[in-house]
């Protein structure tokens, strides 16, 4: 069994009005899509099977941490108050998605702060650390021809999870967002005028997907230098506006 750790950009990190504002919704990994790995096991394109935490989350999800950057320093060291959990798991479920996690945030000096870098869209990315248990190939082999090997990973563990500073590649498709139901209800405490205002605001803004510029993998865990990821147009603000003014045209 091989450590295994994955860090994303995630497009969109929901911090829920419940439990006081300390509920975060995020997904952990992304399913069935292709991403160029380089790290301590060699260099390739890597899957993750959508059933691969099936057996563990079948053990149930107590002992899984809830960790700011692993508990470790931006250098890569342990880090004394990063050693101690900024929350615990209240959901940990797989969909069609990925690995989505609901978490709730202590009351604490470093989750405090990790709310707020969050709030302010300083922090954007999710990681998690668990253990290789089955993947196909076993090993992986050496490219052949120019054209790097794919690994499908089957089976993982999930020791813990959590937001990180320093994610390592960008990924399409992790998104986390808030109920149309919750939103309705948000929209609904708003008066009739301030209402018009939002959807006449939400209609001149153009939305058009053809813009949108796809996010790119950068290369993974174990590079000698994680680069800094490359921001595009935010899908999710994109998204957010069409499932914002459907509501509001309801409401006239």
């Amino acid at each position: 069994m091989n450590l295994y750790s994955r860090s994303w950009v995630v497009e969109d990190i929901e911090i829920s009005r419940a439990a006081g504002g300390r509920e975060v919704t995020a997904y952990a990994a992304v399913f069935d899509t292709p991403a160029e790995i380089k790290d301590q096991h060699g260099h390739y394109i890597e899957v993750i099977d959508r059933s691969a935490f099936n057996r563990t989350l079948g053990h149930g999800i107590d002992r899984v941490g809830v960790f700011y950057h692993h508990g470790m320093t931006l250098h890569g060291t342990p880090s004394d108050l990063g050693s101690v959990p900024i929350g615990r798991p209240i959901q940990i479920e797989p969909d069609g998605r990925g690995l989505k996690t609901v978490s709730r945030f202590n009351n604490s000096q470093l989750a405090d702060a990790a709310l707020e870098a969050i709030r302010n869209g300083d922090i954007t990315g999710y990681s998690f650390r668990g253990r290789i248990f089955r993947s196909t190939p076993d090993r992986v082999p050496r490219a052949r021809g120019g054209d790097l090997p794919t690994v499908t990973r089957h089976e993982l563990g999930l020791a813990e999870y959590g937001p990180t500073p320093t994610p390592a590649y960008e990924t399409a498709g992790i998104l986390a967002v808030r109920s149309t139901d919750q939103l309705a209800a948000d929209l609904a405490a708003l008066d009739e005028e301030a209402r018009a205002d939002l959807l006449r605001m939400l209609e001149a803004t153009p939305t058009d997907p053809a813009e949108e510029t796809p996010a790119t993998p950068e290369p993974g865990p174990g590079a000698v230098e994680a680069p800094h990821p490359v921001h595009a147009i935010d899908i999710s603000e994109v998204r957010r506006k069409v499932r914002v003014g459907a509501i509001l045209r309801g409401m006239r």
